[in-house]
């Protein structure tokens, strides 16, 4: 079939689908696809060799070879590579002591492929992703990375499937100063010494025991140059306090998860100035109304803001939306999931009581909606332009009438 296509349209087949960046392609870190096309034919092979940038990330796992490793490294000529280590072992190892002295002697000649291979080459690496699955591992890899001298460094991001405790030792890396990207899931922010990061502009923390507000407040108070920073499903103590800790001006991106009601507490206790870019992700409806509730200055002052809420009744999705709304003051992009026929609801009732939202660059609603409720959003009282999504793809774009 490739024959009868033209090679412009051929290559852009390939180069989305081997698109690092493009979330349905997660699964090529199980095999490497890049090698596979390249034995489909002599057109596909000088295709897809012809793209260095589509070898700058490299996936190193556990049955990695060395001659993959130095195929990569020779075809990508850039500057700005991506290197991802995977030493997590096979689920099946865990509970079997034989097998674990199998993947024992796996890891060894792991950590020794990547000494051999990746320490010594001209190879500059600009983002390392180290998963694990768990403190003995990550400590394994990162007490190797910590004999590189790694002097593109700029961005690091720890990812064991179990909570890390102590920091391990790449904290102590002479490049610590010029990371400006840091990103860790399931680790306790008490352990990791942020203030080695003068740099740093982008940090998020997953799933991470945060400790006592107390703590956390001062941690925050470190990031002094920040501009990015996710708060993704955080636990923290004490969040009833009512101490308000004032953000630095430099932030301009804030992305906030939560489940539970002190994420919202949490919310309320940062004190925010204009952002560029809002996302909060809550459990429900309520939540995300208790968000707006408790910090509506965040939401007045953002000019691109995405809420996401998980499906909930029609009166609670209602209310959320309506909450969200209201808030608004300089918004210019909206991106709304959940919204569905509740949210439009929401949205003619808004728009009744003299609510205005024609300014508006462009508005992104996600939900399940019929042929009115599509029609009244792309009618030009919600946007100047409308992106309608169902099931995760979009069913219609468009200008507003």
């Amino acid at each position: 079939m490739h024959q009868s296509l033209p090679t412009e349209m051929v290559e852009a087949i390939l180069l989305e689908a081997l698109d690092p960046s493009n979330p349905n392609t997660t699964w090529v870190d199980f095999v490497d696809l890049r090698r596979t096309l390249c034995l489909v034919c002599k057109i596909w092979k000088t295709l897809v060799e012809g793209h260095s940038t589509l070898w700058s990330t490299i996936t190193i796992q556990r049955f990695s070879t060395p001659a993959l490793l130095r195929r990569c490294m020779d075809i990508y000529k850039g500057t700005d590579a991506v290197l991802t280590i995977d030493a997590r072992a096979r689920k099946d190892t865990v509970k079997d002591k034989k097998l674990q002295k199998v993947e024992n002697v796996h890891m060894d000649r792991f950590l020794a492929m990547i000494g051999a291979e990746v320490m010594p080459s001209a190879w500059k690496v600009a983002r390392v992703t180290v998963k694990s699955g768990g403190e003995t591992e990550i400590e394994q890899v990162t007490n190797l990375l910590a004999q590189h001298s790694w002097p593109s460094l700029q961005a690091l991001a720890l990812q064991p499937s179990s909570n890390m405790g102590a920091a391990p030792r790449v904290f102590d890396l002479p490049q610590t100063h010029q990371i400006t990207t840091l990103h860790l899931d399931t680790a306790s922010p008490r352990h990791i010494p942020l203030s080695v990061f003068p740099s740093l502009h982008d940090l998020a923390l997953r799933n991470s025991d945060c400790g006592h507000w107390n703590g956390f407040e001062t941690i925050l108070h470190l990031l002094t140059h920040i501009r990015r920073l996710t708060l993704d499903k955080i636990k923290i103590a004490g969040w009833h306090s009512d101490r308000v800790v004032q953000m630095p001006d430099t932030l301009d991106t804030l992305r906030f998860s939560y489940e539970s009601v002190e994420g919202a507490a949490v919310l309320a206790r940062l004190e925010i100035g204009g952002l560029e870019t809002l996302e909060i992700r809550a459990y429900g409806g309520r939540d995300l109304r208790d968000a707006v509730a408790s910090n509506p200055s965040i939401f007045a002052r953002s000019r691109k803001i995405t809420v996401a809420q998980r499906h909930d009744s029609e009166l609670e999705t209602r209310e959320a939306t309506l909450a969200v709304l209201h808030a608004m003051h300089d918004v210019v992009r909206l991106d709304m999931a959940c919204f569905g026929p509740p949210g439009v609801a929401a949205l003619k009732e808004f728009v009744s009581k003299g609510g205005q939202l024609e300014d508006l660059e462009e508005v992104k609603c996600g939900g399940i909606f019929n042929e009115a409720d599509m029609q009244y959003i792309a009618g030009g009282k919600f946007g100047q332009k409308f992106v309608i999504m169902q099931h995760g793809g979009v069913v219609r774009r468009g200008h507003a009438k």
